[in-house]
């Protein structure tokens, strides 16, 4: 097959691996069809500069929250179109004629990459799954706009054009009608909505139109294989359905085997991770071979690899820094490069004079397909009473466009030739929308806003006596299991005041593209992954602190799989829909058995204790364990409780959580309160009477209800004597509990604020959370609520 590129005749192969066309109206510099001496080192520098042209646009427009896909279209613009002479000449010597083969070659090879990358990452099993509705707006997206679309073309452009133009203008439609999940993956995961309740929704339903997208396109493949020549067509046919049954029967189960044999915890050996690799190519080469595109066979076998940890994640880190970071731009860039911007300006026909109509019902079909897939999109969950701006929102993330299309239209353009004009829009269109979709998007849609107007009392210090206490705790790793229950279990749970734990265990997500949720109570299996391993931990161990205290505690546990910097929406969004009262959340550091040295210091998990707190609909813990032991609660080793009270919210709503741990009779617990010698002015005074008033039984009976309770008064000038009293006090107990008083500088810890290491942890927890201030004790910071209302 060849096409006319001015004067110039070049060749496009069988593989559509056609190289990247600059600037069409210039003069192409040849040397013979043999390639330069300086080959490779001008690829190397054609790759530099390209790598470098887009890290630098995206740090300039990733301010201005635009996506990676339009700084890598935007180079690929500049390097394409003919400014000026002088432009165009500088252009021509960088990506000389001969040269572009090998960068071609290079960039499809590094999207074949990425579709096999993109296809380990995709989960197929939840398909099924799917919630209906997200089905239906999957389904709806892609039936609505081809359907409308064709009918136009059918009613409206063939009168207009003849059909080899009607042929390529009904395969505009079918690209433009699509959602591919890898587009929308990107543009959530840029956008840090991945796990959002609408990242969820268009998520499900892109991969809903991701099946459509790949049957259809098996269909079509199969259809050319057949109306081929007959006597190789049914071989060909077979070999494919041969391919297709050896990946579901003999290649996926290989992977659970790998699976097997990597011990609980280990990597995947290296040997394993580059035997797939190969297969990759291997599945490119038959694909190619049988008469389907080279691509298919690697997007197709990356499906089969089970995602997720080990496997799955062990094959995405060694080509992940490779497919996004050099791999992805150098195939959007060179793709872009097809498109010099004056084409885009040619809306005259050369011959007639008059306008264009190729490209005039090109662009009706794009406006009539895109607008149709909006409306459609939104319609469904307005039906369903969700606000306008959600379904707004959802429509726009439905309708991103990004590199599958790109690519789409570099094919067809390679097998069926397309006008430079015609090429020109479609790729300015998919640009527009790739680059303007997302801007709004990120205007439109913030999911933070379900906690606004949070103006419900979801603390401890407002919960009605005898009322049930909700709580999220939150597990990262099997050492945060034993403190955490013996926090909770110090409450002691009575049929009179109920516990009800929501147990959520949070991992990150690497080898997967889509974030996942999993209730285990509605689980019906168990999962492949080693992730299970850890589930089947944190169960067993709920289980067993559910049957210690039977009719008086509650259980539900749960699994979150999505990004460290995203993790706080599913906590967040958890705590609203099951109305807790309180999240505890393990403390960023880890400390070795004996308490003396610090093992783990996660810094991710620390910006996402920050988070939670910011955005939390309840109050909040943090819980800092010293020594890793398990405690006994008996009459022989009574559990010591101290809560060091300054005064304010914080201080009381840690007092009240104190309170419920007197109905066990195995915790001994003693409130410490510090005054100052000087005045308090007017506010601190109000504030100093309700603390005064909470705390009257325990000062002057020293009972909570009928529980003896040791209270103490210290009377401190400064901070630095309020650090001396409590390093004296706090070395006698296995719990002290305070408030977080964050940034707020009081008579009593004067001094101290300026030295807070640690700001999520308040004055008192910063200072009881340094190496050698609180002994061997576990200590836990609380939060109160924070409500609009709040001053």
């Amino acid at each position: 097959m060849t096409t006319e590129v001015g004067d110039k005749e070049f060749y496009v192969t069988s593989c559509t691996y056609l190289p990247p066309r600059v600037n069409s109206d210039i003069p192409w510099c040849t040397t013979n069809g043999m390639l330069p001496t300086n080959a490779l080192p001008m690829l190397e520098m054609q790759i530099c500069i390209i790598f470098l042209a887009t890290f630098l646009l995206h740090a300039i427009l990733g301010r201005l929250r635009f996506p990676r896909f339009a700084s890598m279209s935007i180079v690929g613009l500049i390097f394409a179109t003919s400014f000026t002479e002088e432009w165009a000449r500088k252009s021509r010597e960088l990506f000389f004629f001969d040269s572009q083969a090998s960068l071609g070659m290079l960039s499809v090879f590094g999207y074949m990459l990425f579709l096999f990358y993109t296809g380990v990452k995709t989960d197929v099993s939840v398909i099924p799954r799917t919630k209906s509705s997200a089905a239906t707006i999957g389904c709806a997206t892609i039936l609505a706009p081809f359907i409308c679309s064709m009918t136009v073309v059918n009613l409206h452009s063939t009168k207009y054009l003849d059909s080899d133009q009607v042929a390529k203008l009904r395969l505009i439609i079918g690209v433009f009608s699509v959602t591919p999940f890898p587009n929308i993956c990107t543009v959530l995961s840029d956008l840090k909505i991945l796990n959002s309740e609408l990242g969820r929704l268009s998520q499900s339903a892109a991969l809903v139109t991701e099946l459509f997208n790949v049957v259809f396109t098996s269909f079509l493949s199969i259809s050319k294989i057949l109306s081929s020549d007959p006597e190789k067509a049914w071989f060909r046919f077979i070999v494919f359905i041969l391919f297709l049954l050896m990946l579901i029967f003999v290649y996926r189960p290989a992977m659970f085997w790998i699976i097997k044999q990597t011990p609980e915890g280990s990597p995947v050996s290296d040997h394993y991770v580059y035997f797939i690799l190969i297969m990759a190519f291997m599945a490119s080469y038959i694909t190619h071979r049988i008469g389907f595109l080279a691509l298919f066979g690697p997007f197709v076998l990356g499906m089969a690899t089970p995602e997720g940890p080990p496997l799955g994640t062990a094959v995405i880190k060694k080509i992940d820094t490779f497919v996004n970071w050099m791999f992805m731009p150098l195939f959007v860039t060179t793709c872009v490069m097809r498109v010099n911007l004056r084409d885009f300006m040619k809306w005259r026909d050369e011959v007639s004079g008059g306008i264009d109509q190729f490209m005039l019902q090109a662009l009706i079909i794009i406006a009539v397909t895109s607008t149709v897939k909006f409306v459609v999109c939104m319609l469904f969950p307005l039906y369903h009473n969700v606000p306008l701006s959600d379904s707004v929102s959802l429509s726009l993330a439905m309708n991103c466009k990004g590199v599958v299309e790109l690519a789409g239209f570099s094919i067809i353009r390679d097998l069926m030739g397309m006008p430079e004009n015609v090429l020109a829009l479609v790729i300015m269109c998919i640009i527009l929308s790739a680059t303007v979709g997302p801007f709004l998007l990120a205007y439109l849609y913030d999911p933070m806003k379900k906690y606004a107007g949070n103006y419900t009392k979801r603390n401890i210090f407002d919960l009605k006596n005898n009322s049930e206490l909700r709580v999220l705790t939150c597990i990262h790793r099997p050492d945060n299991i034993p403190p955490t229950i013996n926090l909770l279990e110090a409450t002691f749970p009575t049929k009179d005041n109920p516990l009800c734990i929501y147990a959520l265990q949070l991992i990150e997500l690497i080898g997967r593209a889509a974030p996942v949720f999993i209730s285990h109570q509605l689980q019906s299996k168990k999962t492949h992954d080693s992730n299970a391993s850890m589930a089947e931990k944190l169960i067993d161990a709920f289980q067993n602190f559910e049957h210690e205290f039977k009719e008086a505690l509650v259980v539900n546990t749960f699994t979150s799989i999505s990004p460290t910097e995203l993790m706080y929406d599913d906590i967040c969004t958890l705590a609203l829909n099951k109305f807790t009262s309180l999240i505890v959340l393990p403390f960023h550091k880890k400390w070795s058995s004996d308490g003396n040295s610090i093992e783990i210091e996660d810094e991710s998990l620390r910006e996402l204790n920050f988070r939670v707190m910011r955005r939390a609909p309840c109050s909040v813990g943090i819980l800092i364990e010293r020594m890793q032991m398990t405690h006994i609660f008996s009459p022989e080793t009574p559990y010591t409780v101290c809560m060091l009270f300054i005064g304010g919210k914080d201080d009381r709503e840690a007092l009240y959580f104190a309170k419920r741990m007197t109905k066990n009779p195995h915790v001994r617990l003693t409130v410490v309160r510090f005054l100052a010698r000087n005045n308090y002015s007017e506010v601190t005074d109000l504030q100093e009477l309700l603390d005064t008033e909470i705390l009257n039984d325990i000062r002057i009976n020293g009972k909570v209800g009928e529980t003896n309770v040791s209270y103490i008064e210290k009377i401190v000038k400064d901070g630095p004597e309020t650090a001396l009293v409590i390093r004296k006090l706090v070395k006698e107990y296995d719990l002290i509990i305070v408030g977080r008083h964050a940034g707020i500088e009081t008579p009593q810890t004067s001094g101290l604020l300026q030295w807070s290491e640690y700001p999520e942890l308040g004055v008192l927890g910063d200072l009881l959370a340094s190496t050698d201030a609180a002994g061997k004790a576990t200590v836990f910071v609380m939060q109160q609520q924070r409500r609009d209302t709040d001053a």
